[in-house]
């Protein structure tokens, strides 16, 4: 056996990587096997067509499972965020989710998520160092 590290990302050995995973997490999961899961992608743009905000994520045995979102600093609390995080509530309901979940930096944005009815789940200290890393989830 050999083991190989490097900060560069081979794309076949990361499909393939995913593809074992895939292939044990429907193993243990056979009951999940009729939920919708594909992945989300929610855009918003200005008049002028540039992207100002966005949301990416997945539904997965009926969570809607945001992965990466943002809205562009200027365009803060102009109501962008909460449009698109609705539109991700949407897109879970049509998806039959029974909740959406997220994680973020204390130096992100949690009361927003609570201002939307997330609950915090989980804790995770110092990470990065002098932070912390919520886990939320929102029940549909």
């Amino acid at each position: 056996m050999t083991v190989e590290v490097t900060d560069k990302i081979d794309q076949e050995s990361y499909d393939r990587v995913v593809e074992l995973l895939v292939e044990y997490n429907l193993s243990k999961t056979q009951q999940f096997k009729n939920e919708i899961n594909k992945p989300i992608e929610i855009i918003a743009r200005n008049n002028n067509g540039e992207i100002i905000g966005g949301l990416y994520g997945r539904s997965i045995w009926g969570t809607l499972e945001v992965k990466t979102f943002v809205v562009k600093t200027e365009n803060r609390n102009d109501g962008i965020g909460r449009k698109l995080i609705i539109e991700a509530e949407k897109e879970a309901k049509n998806r039959n989710c029974r909740f959406i979940s997220l994680d973020t930096f204390s130096f992100q944005a949690p009361e927003f998520y609570e201002k939307l009815g997330f609950k915090k789940i989980g804790t995770e200290t110092d990470f990065p160092k002098g932070f912390e890393k919520y886990y939320y989830r929102k029940e549909i």
